[in-house]
């Protein structure tokens, strides 16, 4: 029951900051590159929860935030980003030589390439990966917020938490 209810709340903060971040304008951002408020949720998931925890949160996620704001491709295009990104950090996590700013980084240029590969297929025409270049460059600088973001947050959730470190098994960070 604690870990649903966990799984609860971080779901539904990563739907509030997905929410508050499609209320901003994307200033200084090239065509399809977004901060990924929502992304901060889900790295700390990985980092306080676990690897399955953090799966559960980025899909329920995609799916909960394509249901109120976009449509099957988005959710199909989200979903090609999200889970290469994941993938992607969960093994760089595994090794223990980068710190969770790093894995964000490397986790924010592999979605931007889960999301040119899904354009790719979708649109038939392989010139879309010349776009990689910039969106990736967008993703490890984004990535590398998020990162800063997420172990801010958790160091909060850290203090906030005490003595209850049992439940919350963060390493690495």
């Amino acid at each position: 029951m604690r870990r649903l209810t966990t799984d609860a709340i971080f779901i539904s903060l990563s739907l509030i900051l997905f929410l508050v971040e499609s209320l901003m304008p994307q200033l200084l951002l090239p065509p399809g590159a977004k901060f990924g408020l929502a992304n901060v949720v889900t790295l700390a998931a990985l980092y306080i929860l676990s690897e399955v925890d953090a799966l559960i949160i980025l899909l329920a996620r995609i799916f909960l935030s394509g249901i109120f704001a976009g449509s099957p491709t988005v959710i199909l295009f989200s979903l090609s980003g999200g889970l290469l990104s994941l993938a992607a950090m969960v093994l760089l996590k595994r090794t223990e030589k980068f710190s969770i700013v790093g894995i964000s980084a490397a986790g924010g240029f592999f979605h931007n390439l889960g999301q040119i590969f899904a354009a790719i297929f979708f649109m038939s025409s392989q010139k879309i990966f010349l776009y990689l270049p910039i969106l990736g460059l967008c993703g490890i600088f984004i990535g590398l917020l998020i990162g800063l973001l997420s172990r801010e947050m958790i160091g909060r959730l850290q203090k906030i938490l005490g003595g209850k470190k049992e439940i919350y098994k963060t390493r690495g960070i």
